[in-house]
């Protein structure tokens, strides 16, 4: 299901298992905001949120594809290994399906090795490195 401001008190204690510090408001302000380019998803397990996804989707003009990549996907520590993240990744197979898309991505950071090994495991293939520089705007 979409996440809502409702669920930023999870998806702030979910991205901090990511390494991500955000605040409880800048998370609802986030989460209230309709015009994103991306769209943000929780999994529960009985009524209790144990995972959080964010997808976008994007034209990549070399190729002439519409592509939708997995930007964000942790699943709770002790839910792990229960399939949450496994059904993560089908229903962004079909959110990709939908949206008519070519290929689905996923990213995750160059220290995480057995996030690695799981998405090359489940079928991704290692096809790029992606190289970021922070962007000064004062």
């Amino acid at each position: 299901m979409k996440a809502e401001p409702g669920h930023a008190s999870e998806a702030l204690k979910l991205l901090s298992q990511l390494g991500y510090e955000s605040t409880l408001e800048d998370l609802k302000r986030v989460l209230a905001q309709t015009d994103r380019s991306d769209e943000i998803y929780i999994a529960k397990i009985c009524d209790k949120v144990v995972g959080l996804m964010s997808v976008i989707y994007f034209d990549y003009f070399p190729s002439q594809e519409k592509i939708c990549r997995i930007t964000a996907i942790v699943v709770d520590q002790n839910a792990r290994g229960t399939g949450v993240g496994s059904q993560l990744i089908d229903f962004a197979k079909g959110l990709s399906k939908q949206q008519l898309c070519s290929k689905l991505e996923v990213t995750t950071s160059i220290v995480r090795q057995a996030t690695q090994q799981y998405y090359e495991n489940i079928g991704f293939t290692k096809t790029s490195y992606r190289y970021a520089q922070e962007i000064d705007n004062l």
